[in-house]
């Protein structure tokens, strides 16, 4: 959904065509490439869906027509919700890029509060991990693999457990970052 959302929030600020979208992204956020029609097809299906709609076609001479489109009040409330919904459920943090993107279009303080839960389920989720990593049942079926598969087991464990380490310290400083914005501007300070 990050890519719709990312449309959604560019068409927020003004009119635009897929193909000067697609360049804004490429350009703005450390994404993987996207091919054309899975840029078209998320436009078609926003479409669809009456989240966004054909403003104006652009003709010039000798180049291919350019449609305009522009967000619908339907794809606001859709974009501001998504935004939230994605602090919510994080599954994979790339997946919050976007939604950092956009942020001027929620409330960043309610975008926090539901981050703060997500790190709690992240901090609780490899507790449980670990305890049960240290239990006499797992380590019975750990000593039925053999050596290399034990080594293996404990590669991979390491690299899991750094990692999730690692996510949530990130996560806990995108929180102090969506906190810090709404400080500042409590204090008037202007956005960038």
């Amino acid at each position: 959904m990050s890519l719709s959302l990312f449309i959604l929030g560019s068409l927020a600020d003004e009119n635009s065509h897929p193909y000067k979208l697609k360049k804004i992204l490429q350009d703005a956020l450390p994404i993987n490439k996207i091919s054309e029609g899975k840029f078209y097809y998320n436009f078609e299906a926003l479409q669809k869906k009456g989240l966004i709609e054909p403003v104006e076609t652009i003709q010039k001479e000798n180049r291919p027509n350019k449609t305009l489109y522009r967000i619908t009040q339907g794809g606001r409330q859709f974009l501001e919700q998504e935004i939230y919904d994605s602090f919510k459920n994080v599954s994979k943090l790339e997946d919050l890029y976007i939604s950092i993107y956009l942020l001027k279009y929620i409330d960043p303080i309610k975008a926090a509060y539901f981050l703060e839960d997500a790190i709690k389920q992240e901090k609780r989720r490899w507790a449980e991990y670990r305890e049960a990593k240290n239990k006499q049942e797992f380590k019975k079926r750990l000593e039925l693999l053999d050596d290399k598969q034990q080594m293996a087991l404990q590669f991979i464990s390491e690299h899991a457990f750094s990692q999730s380490d690692q996510n949530i310290l990130w996560m806990e400083k995108l929180l102090t970052f969506l906190k810090q914005i709404e400080i500042e501007i409590d204090r008037g300070v202007p956005k960038a």
